[in-house]
């Protein structure tokens, strides 16, 4: 593409008498063009991956998938990461069997798991939609869901809450997966209406970085004619006047078009204050970005998603900062 841009700008230098040298403008040639790969790359289809679980915990998630999938150019993964079955052997002869035995044992799994996967597909998908099957076996859970969304590079992971107790409101894997994917990931704990999502908050300081994390959420907002909540949580510990938290949220505005309003509230605990206030207004989703573990510099920690993502029973739309 260099080459071909260093070419095109030399042209373009000496037809149209341009004061850049054929190097400058090739630069800005390739820019542009990188633009135009970007916008094609956007245009493409929408690519959704949902890691099932087959214990039912992901029930919520598929159904919410589903609705997705009516939109066009949309295609679904149902994906399940099985992990790899313990054999012991004891003598050096019982190796021919162990292969033997350890082979048949994963096609079993696998066999087993594809045939539910295609079940979800045939109980919750329309004849239409693009949905595609996959199994692998992978050493554990959260990894193999990791390592498929890293080949796969979905514009969207969709997961259940997974396993969880009285006292963890979140399944392990889920967790896992929140803390070490780069991918926006969308938590939907209990049947929600996908189709029909027309109250939104982004739950934000609205510092620089906020701009990069929206930008992903209006990416999956597209089309949906939805309102969005911009909620700034005003605490003792990190309490600021009512008009500078307002000219930072007036500054990101500008950013994008969309159906905006801005709510300041104050509140004790930032977490339980976003939930309350989504549930006072019956918000059809959550929307915050997340802090990676190795130190960029949004406001809600890894501990505030997670927490928001625990109390909500709304759909809890996770997105990383890209930059």
């Amino acid at each position: 593409m260099a080459d071909i841009c260093e070419r095109t700008s030399a042209q373009i230098c000496e037809r149209k008498e341009l004061e850049l040298t054929s190097k400058q403008a090739a630069e800005i040639l390739y820019v542009i063009l990188k633009e135009i790969i970007i916008v094609l790359i956007m245009s493409q289809k929408k690519i959704i991956l949902v890691p099932v679980d087959l214990s039912g915990n992901s029930e919520s998630a598929i159904r919410y998938a589903a609705e997705l999938s009516n939109a066009p150019d949309t295609k679904i993964y149902l994906f399940h990461s099985a992990v790899l079955p313990e054999f012991y052997v004891a003598e050096l002869s019982d190796y021919n069997l162990y292969h033997k035995e350890l082979k048949s044992a994963v096609k079993k799994i696998c066999d087993a798991s594809l045939s539910f996967l295609n079940a979800m597909k045939e109980s919750y998908f329309a004849e239409t939609s693009k949905v595609i099957c996959r199994v692998i076996i992978a050493k554990n859970i959260y990894n193999g869901i990791l390592d498929f969304a890293e080949e796969l590079m979905p514009d969207l992971i969709i997961m259940g809450d997974g396993e969880k107790s009285d006292k963890i409101k979140i399944g392990a894997n889920t967790e896992r997966v929140l803390r070490l994917t780069d991918l926006p990931l969308l938590i939907v704990k209990k049947s929600a209406n996908a189709s029909k999502i027309k109250k939104v908050i982004f739950a934000s300081d609205f510092s620089e970085d906020s701009v990069k994390v929206f930008s992903q959420v209006n990416s999956f907002l597209k089309e949906k004619n939805a309102s969005i909540r911009l909620l700034y949580i005003n605490t003792k510990s990190k309490f600021e006047e009512y008009e500078t938290v307002k000219s930072r949220i007036e500054k990101f505005k500008k950013n994008f078009s969309a159906d905006f309003s801005i709510v300041i509230r104050a509140g004790k605990n930032t977490e339980e204050s976003i939930v309350r206030y989504a549930n006072s207004i019956n918000a059809d989703l959550i929307s915050i970005g997340i802090k990676k573990k190795k130190g960029l510099s949004l406001f809600f920690t890894d501990r505030v998603s997670e927490s928001v993502i625990s109390l909500s029973d709304i759909p809890v739309l996770a997105v990383k900062n890209p930059g």
